[in-house]
């Protein structure tokens, strides 16, 4: 088994496998892995809860005239697996592979002892096992600290604490927000400056928008989801951070049901910084545990017409706000949905 970042050292100068097991949590890791790959290959991307060893077996083994260099990129495998009957028809299958190359990605750190069982166990035999865990915080605030000392700035320690753990050492929020500060043309950063520069527009944005919806202000959700968008956070970064909020807070709703108490919950959670504590726990006495689940069953969907249908992020996020306030409100009409946005409410 070789880590990730090893892995992506030799991308491009050697050929890779047929076959290779990707598994781990860090999702930057992952993006800019794929986006190297995109660079250098012809790469079509599926999902595995979506497909059918039928319908992977026309796309391993049929092309046309790019055939040879295309290279699959399985999300969400482990479904994929999941629905497999015939391991051996499955591995017969990939060891006919000749003109196309495969990454299997599983979303979980998978164990020593769980890389035993199939089909793991005949991936690691025939192709590359490779790992994307999760970095450690000591890692994660390396990396931030050199980015920034890389564009010339130097940032005080108080100052980098706050930052890494207001987004909660996410690599990938922690991504705009380093290309924002560098972007501010300053040498040294204070906490003030952080304050300034990242919170001042996240505030009015981002985690206005996350209020809107789970305090049921949906004029401000509306607002704060134009400005966001206006203001050049990719729409799939502002879906990313509701998905995981509002999954934070259902899980919050079953470990309070366990019997924990709320600040316990939330240090579970990671949820630690004082104006992620004060934010949730708002959020936890307005929402009950059917409506947060409602929330993400809503998600999910919006999740899947954007994957699955390709309709537009940022135009599906605004569909998708306009017609969760309204339902909550009780009136879906598309007329009012209109006034709100500017835009059609429909899908």
């Amino acid at each position: 088994m070789i880590s990730l970042a090893e892995y992506q050292k030799t991308l491009g100068k050697k050929e890779p496998k047929a076959v290779n097991l990707l598994h781990g949590e860090e999702e930057y890791l992952i993006k800019t892995f794929l986006d190297k790959l995109k660079e250098i290959y012809r790469v079509r991307v599926l999902w595995g809860d979506e497909l059918t060893l039928q319908d992977f077996e026309r796309l391993a083994l049929t092309g046309g005239i790019f055939e040879r260099e295309e290279t699959l990129f399985v999300y969400r495998s482990l479904e994929f697996f999941k629905g497999l009957k015939d391991y051996k028809q499955f591995l017969s299958l990939l060891e006919r592979l000749r003109n196309k190359r495969v990454f299997f990605y599983v979303e979980t750190g998978l164990t020593e002892k769980e890389l035993q069982k199939e089909p793991f166990r005949s991936l690691s035999k025939i192709g590359e096992v490779i790992s994307a865990r999760r970095l450690d915080k000591k890692r994660i605030r390396e990396l931030v600290k050199k980015k920034l000392q890389k564009g010339g700035i130097e940032v005080e320690e108080e100052a980098l604490d706050y930052l890494l753990e207001a987004f909660s050492y996410d690599l990938m929020l922690l991504k705009g927000e380093t290309d924002k500060l560098l972007l501010y043309g300053a040498s040294q950063l204070s906490l003030e400056d952080i304050r300034r520069v990242v919170f001042a527009q996240r505030e009015r944005s981002l985690f206005d928008f996350l209020d809107g919806i789970l305090l049921k202000d949906y004029q401000k959700a509306i607002e704060a989801l134009n400005s966001t968008l206006r203001t050049g956070t990719h729409s799939l970064q502002l879906f990313t951070f509701l998905v995981n909020s509002t999954l934070k807070l259902y899980t919050a709703k079953v470990l309070l049901e366990e019997g924990k108490k709320v600040e316990e919950a939330l240090t579970l959670l990671d949820i630690k910084h004082p104006f992620q504590v004060l934010n949730f726990k708002k959020y936890l006495e307005r929402n009950s545990k059917e409506e947060i689940w409602f929330l993400l069953e809503r998600l999910h969907l919006l999740d899947l017409n954007m994957k699955v249908y390709y309709s537009d992020p940022a135009q599906s996020i605004r569909n998708f706000v306009i017609e969760y306030m309204l339902h909550e409100e009780g009136a879906y009409h598309t007329a009012d949905a209109r006034d709100y946005s500017g835009v059609d409410a429909e899908p």
